[in-house]
């Protein structure tokens, strides 16, 4: 209801109906047309174009206008002027006003001057009179002259914009005549020195863009560094997540978004420009409306404006210390001044499908059943052991029931007969159609937001709610968010502005305890009988089933699982909030000068509780492993409550502020050859963060109340001979798990200046000086004072003189940038003083002691990140063919990381600077304009991105000598990338089964220990180095057809490859992902000669498996390192615009509907069948099973 009241209100606003336009405020008399003009730039930044001797016969202008919009202000001023104008974009053309009619008495040779929408002067425009030979084309300075009769039509034509044609008449005039005046009603301008002739480029044409550095909005014309604008209208219509980032995806050359495991395991999901640090924080600085953020999942995608990528330091630095990994800066949308209201729905619902569980390559019941058979082994592991419980195995599970039958039939209890009877009839079952059917149901992504804008000349506003639900694929979870979004601006006078954003999400999910099987686990196990029973499978926990009875005996507890009856024994529930809150004020303090204040707050908390009921089967268990059996043996006693429930609270709270001050100095003179915009700010930052969690046994819902318990013995003496002891030495509670809290805190505060000029529209420079201090930084000043600093010119080369008579090209500049950038440390790790821990000890006074978590390190500095860019942007052939490419080296020193120290100050390391890592890298943007006519278009986009990185220095306490650290924990080493992947150089197999290796003299052994760090092999890295997008729109009439494919290249990964070499058993305690075994299992060595013909290592059950071999030889051998290399067709999207007439009818301006199928795999470089994205390509597991892919979407977009 809340939400409804708020979204009511915003509606319930005054607003004007009034169309969008730009206003003027302006009152004097007698002024200079050059002053009226240079005014109407500062307040619409519309910029007048003209002759300087057109203005010579121009008059004083006395004119009194309040708020007035720019046209009829514009002809206020020309209405008794010898001038005319025309407004085209964002210019304003003048010239001399025409010729009487009266006084033309014959035709004479027409002419004029060809200029793009943005009166810039085009050479080479085609000028040909229709149905005749003679023609002509514009001189370098787009002037023409041509004969022609009255009535002559000339067609007018250049490569890359909207033709025009246009009919000579009795005067000599020109005028535009047919379908030709749908393209613009003001393309021809009579004037007395000829025909003024504007062609409006083709929709290929660069939009006015400018760069949004979270700090302040400065035109691309004007910036020197390197930054990317995504294209916000594919990125709205993508449904493949509700996170803003997940949609650039290859639309931005040098942000790479890496889904794998890999990197959601390293935080380096999102990346730009390859990696700058490895223990600091190596996500980019995410902002929102000039406010760091920590996450923008919570931002709605149909709320964002505009999203800008900083990659250089030019375009970053002036967020200092954060700026080393890139900055994001997304603006939300806002209403304008004088517009009129508009509603607008856009709605979707992504059916993403049910997972693939038979993505893993395992064997079938039959052949699992036969690899059971052979690697059964009741010698070395007798039945009595199997079936014993022990508390120190980390694996305690039962016999599944293929070793059931075996145990039974090698024990006498069944025949031969009989149990291959039985085994033969677990081979003919598949459980694969019940694990779907059971356990999965179809995933659903949903997303509707209704918006409403509008504005009056002193208040604007822009508000939407929305809802999103994700059904994820287990039946019975929910999760909803529900979303308010309000900006209001208000213009009290000339001199101040305001504006308030609000932003509040309300987040509730909820889980049960359900598994999620899949091909993994074994092959033959049903989850119901053919009544529709669920059945039980008690051996998926810890006990066997003798071992079952007999502490079922002494705890008086049932033991028994059943999968499909502790789904709903427990749940999960979280509640979480997020309020965004931003202000702001704009007082102009003088001609040019203006103070900006940006004041914003973030107010998070996330309530997440848990319960499991006393049936729960974790639960039960943990009561059997708190209870004692008493003398007479009758009631046990039960150190932890048997009624009630396990019921847990977490908060997690944040607290964020940002204060930011700053005056703008923005000016120009000289007619605008000379720009200058400056600006000097303070700022001060504030994150905190809270998290505490709360465990309460014997919890009754209804009557919220609790059973005491004795923690202290508990969690010290524990109880030393339960029933069913959870380690060797009994059962203990977790001292921390009954409460912890902990507070994060992290503060900054800046000092900063940036200044951008520009030098008659070719020359640009731009400079930024940055100070921080933090908390998180040691306390010696040469720690604290480091600033940071850049500086980058440009040069509009197409504004030269020289160049106008280049025919062809529209745009060419180059830019060159060098500056230093930081990294803060991750708060906690390291400070000015001690970090001291708090630890729960039985053994210390009052149970609670201190130690040093973190050593302080008074030299702790941030990192920083030396950058030097070079790039070139061009637009051929009227903007036909437009891109840029980006040359960068980054050079990161005092990487932060352990260094060695004395170890007689009781330390061996302190968390400092430790290193170096450079990173090289090349990034291109193309797009064109394919084939553009009036009713069919295709255009296309490339953006790749190319990056290399090297650790030049790493310090490291104790150096890898082995070649099993160089394998498992080698990814960053000195003297190679990043991301490294080492492999074994495998030799094949011996004549008993055991993996080879070659070392680096050549010799080969199988020894376990006997390969040292020398002796492995550098595969590659597992990151991609390139990536990117590429992209085809299809237009016809009202259709449009959008192909987004993105790619990843490069990198390398270890396939999955079976890894059960020895053991007694495939199962694993209550996982469901495990039991079955790989389907190399059934090609393994067996007898002596298979080594000819197959690598897969022997199986042996013993613990001769580990003294005589090393199978990761296998594992991890150079054989099975393959190319990652992949590209997904991200999306295809349909869309349809519906009539005017249709639209008309329902009282809408715009209806488009969409259809949209996300994920398909186009190609991958493995023959493995391996989808990189779901897949450890370190250590070479298929981590997860593929969703979300080949989703089908259906969306709508209504304007009213």
């Amino acid at each position: 209801m809340k939400l409804i009241a708020i979204f009511m209100f915003v509606c319930c606003l005054h607003i004007s109906a009034r169309s969008f336009s730009q206003k003027i405020t302006f009152t004097g008399s007698k002024i200079k047309l050059e002053t009226v003009l240079e005014e109407v730039r500062k307040q619409t930044g519309f910029v007048a174009l003209y002759d300087d001797e057109v203005l010579k016969s121009a008059l004083p202008v006395t004119i009194a206008a309040n708020n007035q919009p720019l046209e009829t202000f514009l002809k206020d001023v020309f209405r008794d002027q010898p001038l005319v104008f025309i407004i085209k974009n964002t210019s304003i053309i003048i010239s001399r006003k025409s010729l009487s009619t009266a006084t033309v008495l014959v035709v004479p040779p027409v002419k004029g001057i060809v200029r793009s929408a943005e009166g810039t002067p085009l050479p080479g425009v085609s000028v040909r009179v229709a149905g005749a030979n003679n023609g002509t084309i514009t001189d370098a300075n787009g002037r023409f002259t041509i004969a022609v009769k009255e009535n002559d039509l000339l067609n007018i034509t250049y490569l890359g914009f909207r033709p025009v044609t246009v009919a000579v008449t009795a005067s000599g005039t020109l005028a535009l005549v047919g379908a030709e005046k749908k393209v613009t009603d003001a393309a021809v301008l009579n004037t007395a020195d000829g025909a003024v002739i504007l062609l409006e480029a083709d929709p290929t044409e660069l939009e006015t863009v400018t760069v949004n550095t979270g700090y302040q909005q400065i035109s691309k014309e004007r910036s020197a560094g390197s930054f990317s604008n995504p294209d916000m209208g594919v990125a709205q219509d993508r449904s493949t997540s509700m996170n803003i980032l997940q949609r650039i995806e290859g639309l931005v050359p040098g942000l790479v978004i890496n889904n794998s495991p890999n990197a959601v395991a390293d935080g380096t999901t999102f990346q730009v420009r390859g990696l700058s640090t490895i223990n600091a924080d190596k996500n980019p600085l995410y902002v929102v409306d000039g406010m760091p953020l920590n996450d923008v999942s919570s931002v709605n995608p149909q709320d964002v404006e505009s999203i800008s990528v900083l990659k250089d330091a030019t375009a970053a630095s002036i967020w200092g210390a954060r700026a080393s990994n890139g900055v994001i800066v997304i603006t939300t949308k806002k209403g304008y001044a004088n517009e009129r209201l508009s509603v607008n729905y856009d709605g979707f619902v992504s059916f993403r499908g049910k997972p693939d569980i038979s993505y893993f390559p395992v064997l079938n019941s039959a052949q699992y059943i036969q690899a059971s058979k052979e690697t059964f082994d009741p010698v070395n592991r007798p039945y009595g052991m199997a079936t014993t419980y022990d508390p120190g195995n980390d694996n305690p599970t039962g016999l599944s029931p293929d070793r059931q039958i075996l145990y039974d039939m090698y024990r006498g209890i069944l025949t031969a007969a009989q149990g291959n009877a039985k085994l033969d009839s677990l081979s003919h079952i598949s459980n694969l159609r019940q694990i779907k059917d059971s356990w999965y149901r179809p995933a659903r992504l949903t997303n509707h937001t209704l918006s409403v804008a509008g504005g009056s000349g002193k208040y604007s506003f822009y508000g939407s709610v929305a809802y999103t639900g994700t059904t994820d694929y287990t039946p019975g979870n929910s999760n909803n968010a529900y979303k308010v979004n309000t900006r209001q601006d208000f213009k009290f006078n000339k001199y101040l502005k305001v504006f308030l954003l609000t932003d509040i999400t309300n987040t509730v999910t909820s889980s049960n305890r359900a598994v999620s099987p899949d091909a993994r686990f074994l092959p033959y196990q049903l989850f119901r009988d053919g009544n529709g029973k669920s059945i039980d499978m008690p051996y998926m926990g810890y006990l066997s089933e003798e071992a079952r009875a007999s502490m079922e005996a002494a705890g008086k507890i049932n033991l028994n699982y059943n999968p499909i009856e502790d789904i709903n024994t427990g749940v999960t529930k979280s509640n979480g909030s997020l309020a965004r809150i931003n202000s702001g004020m704009t007082i102009n303090l003088f001609k040019d000068l203006r103070f900006e204040g940006m004041y914003g707050y973030v107010k998070g908390n996330v309530r997440t509780t848990a319960y499991d009921d006393n049936t729960n089967y974790r639960q039960r268990v943990q009561t059997v492993n708190f209870t004692e059996v008493t003398p007479t043996g009758s009631i046990p006693m039960y150190h932890l409550p048997v009624a009630g429930g396990q019921y847990q609270v977490t908060n997690s709270n944040q607290d964020n502020w940002v204060v930011r001050n700053q005056l703008i100095y923005d000016h120009s003179w000289m007619k605008s050859r000379h720009q200058l915009t400056a600006m000097a700010g303070q700022e001060a930052q504030e994150q905190k963060s809270i998290y505490n969690t709360n465990r309460q046994y014997g919890y009754d819902q209804r009557l919220q109340t609790y059973s005491l318990v004795n923690y202290r013995q508990l969690t010290t003496i524990g109880v030393p001979g339960p029933v069913m002891p959870s380690s060797m030495n009994g059962s203990f509670l977790n001292a921390d798990s009954i409460f912890t809290e902990k507070e994060v805190l992290s503060r900054f505060t800046s000092w900063y200046v940036n200044a951008a000029y520009t030098y008659n529209r070719r020359y640009s420079l731009n400079a930024s000086w940055r100070k921080d201090q933090s908390n998180l930084f040691g306390r010696n000043k040469a720690a604290q004072s480091k600033p940071v600093w850049s500086i980058g010119g440009k040069w509009d080369i197409c504004n030269e003189p020289f160049f106008e008579a280049v025919r062809g090209v529209n745009n060419l500049a180059l830019r060159v940038t060098y500056g230093i950038t930081g990294i803060s440390p991750v708060p906690g790790s390291a400070a000015s003083f001690d970090v001291l821990t708090a630890l729960n000890s039985g053994n210390a006074p009052g149970g609670k002691a201190m130690y040093v978590s973190a050593p302080a390190n008074p030299n702790l500095t941030w990192e920083s990140t030396k950058t030097v860019n070079i790039g070139i942007d061009f637009a051929f052939w009227g903007d036909r063919l437009t891109g840029s490419v980006d040359v960068y080296r980054k050079k990161t020193t005092n990487l932060l990381g352990s260094v060695p120290v004395n170890p007689l100050t009781g330390f061996t390391t302190i968390f400092g600077n430790a290193g170096d890592i450079t990173n090289k890298g090349i990034e291109l943007t193309l797009s064109t304009g394919n084939i553009l006519t009036k009713d069919f278009k295709w255009i296309t986009m490339l953006t790749m991105s190319y990056n290399r990185n090297k650790i030049d220095k790493l310090a490291q306490q104790f150096p890898y000598t082995t070649g099993t650290q160089m394998v498992h924990d080698a990814n960053y080493i000195e003297g190679r990338p990043a991301f490294a992947l080492w492999a074994y150089d495998f030799a094949g197999l011996d004549p008993m089964g055991d993996p080879l290796v070659k070392l680096h003299d050549k010799s080969t052994t199988k020894d376990p220990v006997g390969v040292k760090a020398g002796d492995v092999v550098y595969m590659g890295v597992y990151q991609q180095p390139w990536s990117g997008g590429f992209s085809n729109l299809f237009s016809y009439k009202s259709f449009s057809l959008n192909v987004n494919i993105t790619y990843n290249i490069g990198n390398k990964m270890f396939r999955d490859v079976n890894r059960t070499y020895t053991g007694y058993g495939f199962i694993q305690t209550l996982n469901f992902t495990a039991g079955n075994l790989h389907a190399d299992f059934a090609n393994r060595w067996k007898q002596p000669g298979d080594e000819a013909h197959t690598n897969i290592p022997s199986f042996v059950s013993t613990q001769e498996n580990y003294a005589r071999r090393n199978t990761d030889y296998y594992v991890y051998g150079n054989i099975n390192v393959v190319d990652a290399s992949y590209a997904k067709v991200r999306d295809i999207t349909l869309s349809y615009a519906l009539p005017a007439t249709t639209i008309k009818r329902i009282r809408a301006e715009q209806l488009t509907l969409r259809l949209q199928v996300s994920n398909l795999m186009l190609w991958k470089a493995n023959h493995d069948g391996i989808d990189p994205e779901f897949h450890d390509a370190r250590y070479g597991y298929r981590a997860a099973m593929p969703v979300n892919q080949g989703a089908v979407t259906l969306g709508a977009h209504l304007t009213l």
